[in-house]
């Protein structure tokens, strides 16, 4: 499979706050891509979809986004509901970068940037895809994990304690949380993730009360989004079970389910052609 590299990094300033970004392919005419990545440690853009790379370029322009937080974007501490305040920072990147309207294809935390961003300003966006994405509070049939006591300390762990990261901790926690199939963790891929987590900045924000924002249920805002929305779910997903996303589903105006049997939250790594054909079919039925 084809990994083709980026763009050397290119940077915005939003609100403040410096953006990083790289960008592969040319512009065809069609609507551009946005890729943006996880929230767990070491999450970028261009990691979280490297194995989709090719496939997208090769008809669109496609823009591997930061978030403030993660990989070179400035560590500077969310003022304010979550998904809104990083929703305004990406608005405010597709002005920077003179995007009209794009398609928004988002593992997990970034699906919650862009549905909010979808609700808001739904002249902006075309189709949206998901990834493992629960910007809600609950699943229908139980507490999602990530509110549990067992997941409060799981980027505290990483970060602070035991040394800080390590390549090794890395290893664990991506097959841990993010694979169901451990093999599907390749050495560039956890390479990647350790660079991107080795950063003290990030590591003064967790002891910085406050910086990572109000939690915020999307749940009310679904009904309101415009755009088609491919939700993605791996049946083997820590993070929840699939009754998340139908319960999403329930509330989209116009949204279809995807779940891959054999998968977990990364469902691109592991399942990496699935996904790409689904996601190319889903994103070419714009009309």
């Amino acid at each position: 499979m084809s990994t083709e590299s980026p763009s050397e990094s290119l940077f915005v300033w939003v609100d403040g706050v410096r953006l990083h970004y790289q960008v592969l392919g040319h512009d065809t005419g069609r609507p551009p891509i946005i890729f943006t990545h996880g929230g767990g440690p070491g999450s970028t853009a261009w990691s979280n979809f490297r194995l989709s790379a090719a496939t997208f370029a090769a008809n669109h322009r496609c823009y591997f986004l930061d978030f403030p937080q993660f990989g070179r974007s400035d560590m500077v501490p969310v003022q304010g509901p979550l998904w809104s305040w990083h929703a305004r920072k990406l608005l405010g990147f597709m002005d920077a970068v003179s995007i009209a309207k794009a398609h928004l294809i988002n593992q997990s935390f970034g699906g919650g940037v862009a549905l909010r961003l979808a609700a808001d300003h739904p002249e902006r966006v075309a189709r949206i895809i998901t990834i493992g994405s629960q910007p809600v509070d609950q699943g229908v049939l139980a507490p999602l994990p990530l509110f549990s006591k067992h997941a409060a300390n799981l980027m505290g762990d990483y970060y602070l304690e035991g040394g800080g990261p390590s390549l090794d901790k890395m290893r664990v926690l991506l097959q841990r949380y993010e694979l169901h199939d451990d093999s599907r963790l390749d050495d560039e891929n956890l390479r990647l993730r350790f660079q991107a987590s080795n950063n003290p900045e990030y590591i003064q924000l967790l002891k910085t009360p406050g910086a990572f924002g109000e939690w915020e249920n999307l749940l009310p805002v679904l009904p309101h989004i415009q755009a088609p929305v491919l939700l993605c779910w791996g049946l083997h997903d820590w993070f929840g079970s699939v009754d998340v996303p139908m319960m999403m589903l329930n509330r989209l105006r116009n949204a279809q389910l995807h779940v891959f049997g054999n998968a977990a939250h990364h469902l691109q790594t592991e399942c990496p052609d699935e996904f790409n054909r689904l996601a190319v079919s889903f994103i070419g039925a714009e009309q």
